[in-house]
């Protein structure tokens, strides 16, 4: 992978908002049961991991 599709990758929109997500997730922790925290944190794991299969393969082909 170059710097230029990591590049692609860090400027994505979709990736942009899940990880304020996730930063807002970590901010509030104190506010979701532990179950609650964990399944959020897996979704937006799971998106953003889905989100960048997506952008690689456009980048690929």
């Amino acid at each position: 992978m170059t710097r230029k599709d990591l590049q692609t990758i860090n400027s994505d929109r979709e990736i942009i908002d899940l990880r304020m997500q996730a930063e807002d997730l970590i901010n509030n922790v104190e506010s979701f049961s532990d179950e609650d925290f964990r399944n959020e944190a897996q979704r937006i794991e799971k998106e953003i991991d889905d989100r960048i299969a997506v952008l690689i393969q456009q980048m690929e082909g």
